[in-house]
Order: C-alpha cells, then sequence, then structure tokens
C-alpha cells in the first residue's frame, strides 16, 4: 500500500509537471521569447565573439614576450674526422683521426620580445574588426527585431482564433437554448418540426466549426511556444484579448508621411557591408606596404661533459654562458603573382553588389511601407464599419428574439437574425484582427519596436 501511494503521488507529480501553465499578456511573451530564443541568444553570443575578435586583432600590435629553454643529451656524440696534424714525417701514425667536439651535455634558456612597428595591413585590419563588431550588433538588432515581428505576430492569430471560438461558444449556447424553446413549442403544436430541423442543422454546422477553432489553438500556440521556447508540454494562457491590443498597439505617434528607408535595421545592414568592403579595400592596398619588426633577444647556455646541473663549486668551463642580440626586421613585398590586384578586384564587385542590395532594398522598403500604411487607413475604417454592422445585428436578434417569444415572429426570421449577428460578429473579429495585424506591419515598415 505505501509504494502504491509513494506511486500515485510521484505520477500526481508528474503530471502536474507536465501540465504546468505559464499566462503571458503580448509584452510578456515578447520579453520571455527575447530572453529565452535560442536564435536570439545565439546573435547575442555572435557579437561577443566579435568583440573578442577585436581584441585578438589589437594583440597583434602589442609586445610578445616568450620565453624558452630547453635541455639535450647525446647518446652519441657526433664528430668528424681530421687530419692527423700530430703526425711526424715517417711515422706509422694514421693520416686522419676521430675528434668529438660536442659535450655530451647541453641546455639554454632565452628570453625574446618582438614589437610591431609598422605595417599598414595591421591599422587597416583593427578598423575593420571594429567594423564586423558594429555589423554583429546589427545583426542582434535585426534578430530581436525578427523575434519581436514573429511573436507578435503569432500572439496576435492565437488569440483571434480564441475569440473566435469564444463566438462560436456564445452562438452554441444561444441556439441551443432557442432549439430547446423551439422544440417545446413544437410540441405544443405552435411551430412545425422543420424549424426544429433547421435549427438542429445550424447547431451540428456550429459543432464542427468548434471542433476545428479548438484544433486551431493548439496549433497557433505551439507556433507562438516555437518562437518563446517554451516545450510543447507547457499550457499557455494568453491574457491580452484582440481589442486590448488594437489599443496597446498605438500608431499614432508615427509620421507616416515622412518614411526613411535608412531607419530600417536591413538598410542599417546593407551600409556596414560597403564599409566593411571599402576597409578590405584600403587593406589589400596597405599589402604591398613594407612592415617592420624590432626584436630582442637574451640568452644563456651550457655545455657539459657530465650531469652537473644541480651541482656547486664547479670549474669555470661548466658556467653558463650569456649572449643577447636586437635588431630589426624589414619585409618589402614586390611580386605576388598578381593576387593583390585579383583581391581589390573581387572586392569591389562585392561592393558593387552590396550597393545594388542596398538600393533594391530601399524601393522594398518603401513599397512595404506604402502597403502597410495603406492596409492600415483601409483595416481601421472596415473595423469601424463592422463595429457598426455588429451592435446593428445585435438589435436586429433581440427585436427578432422578443418577437418570437411573443408570437408574432416566425422561427425562420429568428434563425436569419441569429445567422446574421454569428456573421456579423465575426466579420468585426476579422476585421480588429486585420486592424492588430497592419499595426504590426506598419510598426515594422518604419523601424520601430513592436512592444
Amino acid at each position: 500500500m505505501k509504494r502504491k501511494l509513494i506511486f500515485t503521488l510521484f505520477l500526481g507529480a508528474f503530471a502536474a509537471h507536465a501540465q504546468e501553465t505559464k499566462t503571458f499578456s503580448f509584452s510578456e511573451a515578447i520579453t520571455f521569447a527575447e530572453q529565452n530564443n535560442t536564435a536570439y541568444k545565439n546573435a547575442q553570443l555572435d557579437a561577443n565573439i566579435a568583440k573578442e575578435t577585436v581584441k585578438q586583432t589589437a594583440s597583434f600590435g602589442l609586445p610578445q614576450v616568450s620565453a624558452s629553454g630547453g635541455y639535450q643529451q647525446y647518446l652519441t656524440i657526433p664528430g668528424n674526422w681530421v687530419n692527423n696534424f700530430t703526425k711526424a714525417p715517417g711515422s706509422s701514425a694514421p693520416d686522419y683521426i676521430f675528434i668529438r667536439f660536442q659535450q655530451e651535455f647541453a641546455s639554454s634558456a632565452s628570453l625574446s620580445v618582438s614589437q610591431l612597428l609598422f605595417d599598414g595591413t595591421y591599422f587597416i585590419g583593427l578598423q575593420a574588426t571594429r567594423a564586423f563588431m558594429g555589423m554583429s550588433e546589427l545583426l542582434k538588432a535585426k534578430s530581436l527585431k525578427d523575434l519581436q515581428l514573429n511573436v507578435a505576430k503569432a500572439y496576435v492569430t492565437a488569440v483571434s482564433t480564441q475569440k473566435n471560438l469564444d463566438v462560436i461558444e456564445a452562438n452554441i449556447k444561444l441556439l441551443e437554448k432557442s432549439a430547446f424553446e423551439v422544440k417545446e413549442m413544437n410540441k405544443e403544436g405552435f411551430v412545425e418540426s422543420l424549424d426544429v430541423d433547421r435549427l438542429n442543422f445550424t447547431l451540428s454546422n456550429l459543432y464542427l466549426q468548434r471542433e476545428k477553432l479548438q484544433n486551431a489553438i493548439i496549433i497557433t500556440k505551439n507556433a507562438l511556444k516555437i518562437h518563446m521556447a517554451l516545450p510543447m508540454s507547457t499550457e499557455i494562457t494568453l491574457s491580452d484579448n484582440l481589442e486590448q491590443l488594437e489599443t496597446y498597439l498605438n500608431v499614432s505617434g508615427l509620421d507616416v508621411n515622412a518614411f526613411n528607408a535608412s531607419q530600417r535595421i536591413e538598410h542599417k545592414i546593407l551600409d556596414q557591408t560597403v564599409a566593411l568592403g571599402l576597409l578590405d579595400n584600403k587593406r589589400y592596398k596597405a599589402a604591398s606596404l613594407p612592415s617592420l619588426v624590432g626584436f630582442y633577444q637574451y640568452q644563456r647556455s651550457t655545455l657539459r661533459s657530465e650531469f652537473n646541473f644541480f651541482q656547486s663549486n664547479l670549474t669555470p668551463n661548466n658556467e653558463w654562458v650569456p649572449s643577447s642580440v636586437y635588431g630589426l626586421n624589414l619585409r618589402v613585398p614586390i611580386f605576388a603573382g598578381g593576387l593583390t590586384r585579383s583581391k581589390l578586384t573581387e572586392t569591389n564587385i562585392k561592393i558593387e553588389k552590396a550597393k545594388n542590395d542596398m538600393a533594391n532594398f530601399d524601393r522594398f522598403a518603401e513599397f512595404e511601407f506604402t502597403n502597410a500604411k495603406n492596409n492600415y487607413a483601409v483595416n481601421m475604417k472596415q473595423a469601424e464599419n463592422q463595429k457598426a454592422n455588429l451592435a446593428l445585428a445585435q438589435r436586429i436578434y433581440d427585436k427578432s428574439s422578443l418577437k418570437y417569444k411573443e408570437g408574432v415572429g416566425s422561427a425562420l426570421e429568428m434563425m436569419q437574425a441569429e445567422t446574421e449577428l454569428r456573421a456579423a460578429n465575426n466579420n468585426y473579429m476579422n476585421a480588429l484582427y486585420d486592424l492588430v495585424i497592419s499595426k504590426i506591419e506598419l510598426q515594422h515598415a518604419t523601424g520601430t519596436p513592436i512592444k
């Protein structure tokens, strides 16, 4: 029994964890995505990598200090055959003798310092890495902007789908009540059975629509979870509705008559691409300039016939012999087989391509802005008209329902009023959805952050 109780409690805790529910407002969903979305995290990491690249490039212009040491022991000491200069004329001594000049043990230690004094490519490269860091920051900003846009649209779509489901649920309850009343009146002989069948047919269609919307809500919420980096098992509740979002997304402060494509992050990225290309051009030209490096080295070495490195009071021939040297190394490029010319040509082509991309984007951005501005104006009017139509349909339905209950109206008239009310509800929700989306797209087209 104790084991069963523990197992049951474990299953209950696991199920509760699997069904964890989180509630998000529109702004909370965007903030959560900014903190957890993997693609945006990688963009932030890329910006940090760019910062380290700048440090690495700068390090080549700072003093380079290194120390080294070595020890070796000859297993077979090398030597040379030389003329026997000790041989007396007419003697039987050999003409050549084998002499070993190398000691069996050798050790050395050195300290080297070098400093880049001049290199044109270094200074241009340093500017390029800083520009690259700026590019990484722009790409991070674009990743954030794209993330905000995706989360905003996914949130609005999920909220709109939920609202449509709520409308369907309300219509079902309303129609179920009407169907019950008509059925009772049919039993009393006040209405025909055909009226009951019509209401049941309408209800059946509404049940099917409800099922489709329930599935659509799961799909739209899962799409939002993907952008927010949430597990699929997490249940989410969206606290803002379409009416709140329409008020929250305020575009009244946007100057829709003074559009400037250069304010878009994409334009800034292309502009930075051109700047990087120009720096590359300068770097390849600077490669033909001389480079100058200064150096200094200090070394101590010793040669010994026996391993006595840890002994004291040795004879002078065992002492460490010091040496030091300093100087300059000059490198003058003369001919690189046409490589520099080819790189310059390639860079100029890339710069021209980036300029074409920028001109093309500017035209597209203006096109996108014009469409967004026009869609917003149209959708604003449509939402106002559909809201008025919904109020009118509601009044017609209320009058038709009252007439039907008083026995002076027909079931067909009431059903027609109910159908028109449902259609007006759907039209208003669709118009409100289009208005909210057009506000988001207008903010995106003007480069305004969505939050």
